[in-house]
């Protein structure tokens, strides 16, 4: 048993199959679920949410990552990112308490789910920027705007971003990930402050965090945050109450 190997379990975090890892992909692994653990409080506030975890990576088609109450599937495919992580054991938090932790976010935002009343969207102007089918990969039409997705989610206050396949589910995962970058000096920072700095971009630029090409400035109204900070939105303090009072 290597020594990494030992550090994983003392945090109640099992990795099989390790050869399918390369050294820097568990030390990557590794700091990103201390980075979380860091954030929640330490390591036995970290166990008290997601202790006896499996992490596998394998063939999970086009996702980044699956997560389930004792285990995440992380893709062989792409590479290990510490956003895509702590994405993962953020689900991992919200599965294990019966996914009710998104569905208060989505409360607490002002948001809701509501198919038929995406559907209606789609015959008002201005609300339905995506094609009849869902989204096209063109700027404007990605399906970024409230309701505009696949689950009828018609977010609340201010997320960082959304896209076609945004639900509150996703939503609790990347307010958590914004939630332990912003502000801070780790390897979720400078993509946390990245994702609300795009708005201020002029439409047709190309986004330095990701490259995508985006009319930036027009849904600056729906993502960027009064004075650009984060903090002052209702998800961050979602975030920032539930972890204090769990």
């Amino acid at each position: 048993m290597s020594e990494l190997t030992r550090r994983f379990e003392a945090v109640h975090v099992l990795i099989p199959r390790e050869e399918q890892w390369s050294s820097e992909e568990l030390d990557i692994l590794f700091k990103s679920i201390m980075l979380f653990a860091g954030v929640l409080g330490g390591e036995a506030a970290l166990t008290q949410r997601i202790g006896g975890l499996r992490i596998e990576r394998t063939d999970i088609g086009s996702h980044l990552g699956l997560a389930y109450r004792d285990r995440i599937e992380l893709s062989e495919k792409d590479p290990l990112t510490a956003w895509s992580v702590v994405h993962e054991l953020a689900h991992v938090c919200d599965a294990r308490q019966g996914w009710t932790l998104s569905l208060r976010l989505q409360n607490a935002t002002g948001g809701f789910t509501s198919r038929l009343y995406s559907f209606i969207n789609r015959f008002i102007p201005g609300r339905w920027d995506a094609g009849r089918r869902g989204a096209e990969q063109i700027p404007g039409r990605y399906g970024r705007k409230p309701g505009c997705n696949a689950f009828g989610y018609f977010y609340g206050d201010k997320p960082s971003g959304a896209n076609w396949r945004f639900n509150r589910k996703e939503d609790f995962a990347e307010s958590m990930v914004m939630y332990c970058g912003w502000g801070r000096d780790n390897e979720l920072s400078r993509t946390a402050h990245g994702r609300i700095e795009r708005y201020l971009l002029p439409n047709g630029s190309r986004d330095p965090i990701y490259g995508i090409t985006e009319n930036w400035s027009d849904y600056a109204r729906y993502f960027y945050p009064p004075d650009g900070d984060y903090t002052k939105t209702r998800r961050w303090e979602f975030i920032d109450r539930i972890l204090h009072d769990y």
